[in-house]
């Protein structure tokens, strides 16, 4: 891969440039929220958005991000350098997840400006592009996972544990995934398609398996699907092809993909994880339905204001105990 060195030492041209502080240690989520980010405050700065790559995982941020939404990087420059020794470094939005106006920086006329933001985690950054992100995803033809289509009705359901669940960032737990399905499928129970699956994607297999008797992994094979049982392990006579759950063993840029093809509905059931926020975004149907952050008593204010900005559905829970295990005397409504 080729990287532009920017000629620093030469007479200043009348291109101005923005660069990010951008987090390359954090995962794909992460990365969309800042790549998507500077390329819709450089736009309303008028400015040439950068990517340096100075740092030792700026090679992985770069790969993972440009595998996923390629098409983004014909508008960002790739500069195989440190951040220019001309440019005025400016703190700018602190908070993750608080929006900032970049407006308030249009009087800064140095050339170089370099921004040092923490994940830019806010779709006011580049509010009104969503279908323009979704043409810069990767092509890709996911085969093993049901297709929406005129008989198939298709829910997605993201699932977030893993360190969540170490650090108490409301890590996704059965009661309440269960609960908010059942709570979806009434809601969207009026799609006259005669097939209804869900598919589920996430990071801990044990778990999605634990969710729902005969879910079948993208993986598989066989024609048997095997189950459990609360006394013995049993062999499901359900083929495949009838079945009704699906876990994704594919990689998160397919995944993606997937959502943008398939995913009709979508749950995000950790409303932390910027990689289910991505799976909704993204998403064919547009229709996404989010746990109330609020339950991890950490504000996030972007998440509400998708309430009222793109039509998002948070499910309020009234009367509940949450802990890292498990969420209790749930009941729901919903705003949207």
């Amino acid at each position: 891969m080729k990287y532009l060195r920017l000629p620093y030492q030469k007479e200043r041209n009348s291109t101005k440039y923005l660069s990010f502080r951008l987090s390359p240690y954090s995962r794909l989520g992460n990365h969309l929220f800042e790549v998507s980010a500077l390329l819709g405050v450089s736009r309303v700065l008028k400015r040439t958005p950068l990517f340096y790559m100075d740092n030792k995982m700026s090679p992985k941020m770069l790969k993972a991000t440009k595998t996923a939404m390629p098409g983004i990087f014909k508008h960002i420059v790739v500069v195989n350098d440190t951040v220019s020794p001309k440019a005025r470094t400016t703190y700018f939005t602190q908070r993750c997840c608080v929006y900032e106006d970049p407006r308030v920086l249009l009087s800064v006329d140095d050339q170089y400006l370099h921004l040092t933001g923490v994940y830019f985690q806010s779709f006011k950054y580049f509010k009104g592009m969503r279908k323009e992100l979704i043409g810069y995803l990767k092509e890709a033809n996911i085969s093993n996972l049901p297709k929406s289509d005129k008989n198939t009705f298709v829910t997605c359901v993201h699932i977030r544990r893993g360190d969540f669940s170490a650090n108490g960032l409301a890590a996704s737990n059965s009661v309440f995934t269960k609960t908010a399905m059942k709570f979806i499928k009434k809601k969207e129970e009026k799609s006259k398609k005669p097939r209804k699956v869900t598919v589920i994607f996430g990071d801990d297999l044990k778990f999605m398996k634990s969710l729902y008797n005969g879910s079948v992994t993208s993986n598989e094979q066989q024609e048997q699907v095997c189950f459990f049982t609360s006394f013995f392990r049993k062999i499901s006579q359900i083929p495949i092809k009838n079945a009704t759950h699906f876990i994704s063993q594919n990689s998160p840029s397919d995944d993606l993909v997937y959502s943008k093809n398939n995913c009709e509905v979508v749950l995000i059931s950790a409303p932390h994880s910027t990689f289910g926020w991505w799976i909704g975004y993204l998403s064919k149907g547009d229709k996404v339905y989010y746990m109330d952050i609020r339950v991890s008593m950490i504000d996030r204010q972007d998440f509400r204001e998708m309430e009222i900005c793109m039509k998002w559905i948070i499910i309020y829970l009234t009367g509940y105990l949450f802990d890292s295990q498990q969420i209790i005397r749930l009941s729901f409504k919903a705003i949207g």
